[in-house]
């Protein structure tokens, strides 16, 4: 009975068998976006400093004692309302003072118009000589001017009382008090300051290029960098000198109060006067290095189709994740939603859903 010896296979056509048993891997699947034309304002975006619209540096006209402060830092006030006070009896006696000497200076006065009036009439008679009438006048004239004196010295000395106390120019929050209860101070010293609370500010220098793009009246949202809730404002002020030092343009902005603590930053979003056209899409489909954005857009209009690696001009970026592109893209063309580091240009993917430009 003849004997078969066992033969074995080749490893080039083992490797062969198996790969042709084998199943074929499935193409991978991405979701979609197909691109829709759109157009939107230029979309300027900066930040700003989140400033009152008016605040003031109080200083007491005269120097004296504190007599009472009247309020602390972070409390609200109302137009005219007392802040500061010195003590007044210094200034109460010279007030005093004063109306006694306009007194006597308009006793004088009286006494002098009424001489004059008796030698102008006898020198009329010529009963009285040229000399005498012109010294009668002369001392008149020196009355009259002694009571004018008076007069403004009073006027200054009532000055001087209503000095003694600073009142808030306009309604707002006390900042800072800068002086305490029996301290001495100096006239021109600094007492505190007040900052309104109505309308706040929002100031900030840009470049040319964005200032080229805004005017006066245009709407800007506005978002605090502590994550206060959004506001809204409108570009207020607008110049087209540069700063000197920076070569830069300043921009203000004005708001409502939208509360909580001023000073902080907050991110500004201004829609400009000019439209750009382009396509939109989500910030999850565009893949950035170096500054520069690639989209992957799937070829032909079939279940699946090769990606294609695309160079994008990013015009404006809007609130949601959406990017306005206005190159390097077209309406009607695929990208994939989600660029993801494994795509591979010219690999072949297949098509998944087809989701809309704000889909997550």
């Amino acid at each position: 009975m003849p004997i078969f010896a066992p033969t074995l296979m080749k490893p080039a056509a083992l490797f062969l068998l198996l790969a042709l048993s084998a199943p074929l891997a499935a193409e991978p699947r991405h979701d979609i976006v197909v691109l829709a034309e759109r157009e939107r304002p230029h979309l300027v975006r900066f930040t700003a400093t989140l400033e009152p619209l008016r605040q003031a540096d109080l200083a007491l006209e005269v120097g004296g004692q504190i007599a009472a402060r009247r309020v602390a830092p972070g409390q609200r006030v109302t137009r005219d309302q007392v802040l500061i006070e010195l003590d007044p009896a210094r200034f109460k006696i010279q007030l005093r003072l004063r109306r006694a000497e306009l007194q006597g200076a308009q006793s004088q006065f009286d006494l002098a118009a009424r001489s004059l009036a008796r030698a102008e009439a006898l020198y009329a008679d010529s009963s009285l000589s040229t000399e005498a009438v012109d010294q009668a006048r002369h001392q008149a004239a020196s009355a009259r001017s002694r009571r004018d004196m008076a007069h403004a010295a009073l006027a200054l000395a009532r000055r001087d009382l209503r000095g003694t106390t600073i009142r808030a120019p306009f309604a707002g929050e006390v900042a800072a008090v800068h002086v305490e209860i029996g301290e001495q101070v100096a006239p021109g010293q600094v007492a505190l300051r007040l900052a309104s609370r109505d309308t706040v500010a929002l100031r900030a220098e840009l470049a040319a290029a964005e200032i080229a793009k805004l005017d006066t009246g245009l709407r800007a949202d506005i978002a605090p960098t502590d994550r206060r809730p959004a506001f809204a404002a409108t570009l207020t002020r607008l110049t087209h000198i540069a700063d000197p030092v920076s070569r830069r343009y300043p921009v203000e902005l004005w708001a409502a109060d939208p509360g909580g603590p001023l000073g902080t930053l907050a991110a500004v979003a201004v829609a400009g006067r000019d439209q750009v056209r382009g396509v939109e899409v989500p910030s999850a489909a565009l893949r950035f290095r170096a500054d520069r954005a690639f989209a992957y857009v799937v070829a032909g209009t079939g279940p699946s189709g090769r990606l294609e690696e695309r160079e994008v001009i990013v015009a404006s970026e809007w609130p949601g994740g959406l990017l306005l592109v206005s190159a390097g893209l077209a309406p009607g063309e695929r990208i994939i939603a989600r660029a993801a580091a494994a795509l591979v240009p010219g690999q072949t993917v297949a098509v998944g859903r087809t989701v809309g430009p704000a889909a997550p």
